[in-house]
């Protein structure tokens, strides 16, 4: 099996009702981490900006409500997804605020 032996990693972010709010990327070990909201919501940008602290929020478009998580929390999980050599996508549920 090939694993993510080099550092890149996907955490999907899914509201309380699993609806996809967008993807925190780590695509190559030498890029910067990046938030992509989705094609038809906007552009991917760095993540987190500073603005994302101490709380990510974003806008789930289907439930038409806040959804958000620590920013730290959502870090810890990604550096776990990326130092994980089996996995490349690991899965983040936010909460409603």
């Amino acid at each position: 099996m090939v694993g993510n032996q080099e550092g890149i990693g996907v955490l999907k972010l899914e509201c309380p009702e699993s609806h996809p709010v967008g993807r925190i990327l780590k695509e190559a070990p030498h890029q910067a981490v990046l938030y992509d909201p989705g094609a038809m919501v906007g552009p991917r940008r760095f993540w987190p900006d500073e603005d994302e602290q101490p709380t990510f929020k974003t806008h789930c478009r289907f439930c038409d409500k806040t959804v958000g998580e620590a920013t730290a929390t959502l870090q810890s999980q990604l550096v776990n997804v990326i130092a994980d050599a089996a996995v490349v996508t690991g899965t983040a549920p936010l909460q409603y605020l």
